[in-house]
C-alpha cells in the first residue's frame, strides 16, 4: 500500500510540475508584454510620455 501511494504521489507531482512549466509564461515574454503596456500608456499620457520614453531609451542601450 505504501509503494502504491509513493508511485501515485510521484506521478502526480511530476504531472503537476509539468503542467505548471508548460503554462507558465517565459520571463522574456512577460518583460516584453510589460514594456508594450507601459509604452501604450505613455502614448496616451502627455505628462508621463517624455519620462517613460527616456527610461526606455536608457534601458535599451
Amino acid at each position: 500500500m505504501l509503494r502504491r501511494y509513493l508511485i501515485t504521489n510521484g506521478i502526480m507531482t511530476a504531472l503537476l510540475y509539468g503542467a505548471v512549466w508548460a503554462f507558465a509564461p517565459s520571463v522574456s515574454g512577460v518583460v516584453r508584454s510589460a514594456g508594450s503596456t507601459i509604452e501604450a500608456f505613455a502614448m496616451d499620457n502627455p505628462l508621463f510620455a517624455p519620462m517613460i520614453h527616456r527610461m526606455v531609451l536608457i534601458s535599451d542601450r
